[in-house]
């Protein structure tokens, strides 16, 4: 936490939930820092920090899932792009066992303080590259909140669904209704997944919005 307070502004929040509370502390106006925090890897890569905002389809795949304990209770669960670990930490409280991933040290920091101010202390918190994933186990539930914004994470998306999601497992990828996301539903369709797409209209802080919910089955 020491890290955080000395790095980032940070704010302090409370998502309220169909069944729970959860209590987060975030990045304080990110904008400010996407520039400074931006860079190019020795690849030509530009990473941008978009970790650091709290975005309306984690809100929106926490709302989908708060009420579905029976689905998460004992199951093994990888949360990817995991951010502030919101929707991670709501499988978790539901009786999963979870490892929360991001590409990010420090968006581990902030969801392992998340998860510990949650009352969560038994979860794993691992760096990883969508690009090369780092488990030799497969998972029975993926979650994913916004990560299909871009074409060139659909490849690495799909590697991760083929070999890391339990045959008969699910995977729930949540998108704020962008166009680019029919390019990726049809990626899926042509690797052979079969998904189903729902709706779930959310609020938060007195707007309202409405997220794509994805539901991916396991091959």
């Amino acid at each position: 936490m020491k890290k955080l307070l000395k790095d980032y502004p940070i704010t302090d929040m409370t998502i309220e939930l169909i069944e729970r509370e959860i209590q987060l502390t975030i990045v304080d106006g990110p904008d400010h820092l996407l520039e400074k925090l931006s860079r190019i890897d020795d690849q030509g890569r530009l990473f941008l920090p978009y970790w650091m905002y709290l975005w309306e389809s984690a809100i929106g795949l926490a709302h989908y899932i708060s009420d579905m304990d029976d689905l998460f209770y004992s199951r093994r669960v990888l949360e990817i792009g995991c951010g502030f670990g919101l929707v991670g930490i709501v499988a978790t409280l539901a009786g999963a066992k979870t490892v929360f991933t991001d590409f990010e040290q420090d968006a581990l920091l902030f969801t392992k303080h998340n998860a510990e101010q949650n009352g969560i202390n038994s979860a794993d918190y691992v760096q990883m590259d969508w690009n090369n994933p780092c488990f030799q186990t497969k998972f029975d539930i993926i979650l994913a909140s916004d990560v299909i914004y871009e074409e060139e994470n659909w490849k690495p998306i799909l590697n991760i669904l083929h070999n890391l999601l339990n045959s008969g497992g699910i995977a729930i990828l949540s998108e704020p209704n962008r166009k680019s996301a029919d390019g990726f539903l049809k990626c899926l369709h042509e690797n052979g997944f079969e998904y189903h797409k729902a709706t779930c209209p959310t609020s938060f802080e007195e707007k309202s919005f409405v997220i794509n919910i994805l539901s991916v089955k396991g091959k």
